[in-house]
């Protein structure tokens, strides 16, 4: 569970905040990575959609900009998310030969 912050009164209301937040940041990396996956599929039948999928990179600095967070800090995680899904895909091609 996460605790409001206020309502945090000791170190073990905070780890627990965080082991919940650590959770869900792992759930959505899966659940992205499933999306993704998805989008990749449908690739073959509508083709010009690709754009829309891989057309993210200003999203990164938006969301960046709108949590407060460096420009450079989000870009590099959504590098490193991409570059394991890429790998997971070109893996599983190979696979599949």
């Amino acid at each position: 569970m996460i605790r409001p912050l206020e309502y945090c009164v000791n170190k073990q209301h905070i780890h627990d905040s965080v082991d919940t937040i650590d959770n869900r940041i792992v759930e959505l990396l899966a659940l992205r990575k499933t999306y993704i996956g998805k989008g990749k599929s449908l690739n073959d039948e509508q083709n010009g959609e690709q754009n829309i999928i891989r057309n993210l990179d200003s999203n990164y600095v938006l969301l960046a900009k709108r949590f407060h967070l460096p420009i450079v800090f989000i870009q590099s995680i959504f590098q490193e998310i991409e570059n394991y899904i890429n790998q997971d895909f070109i893996a599983k091609g190979y696979e599949q030969q």
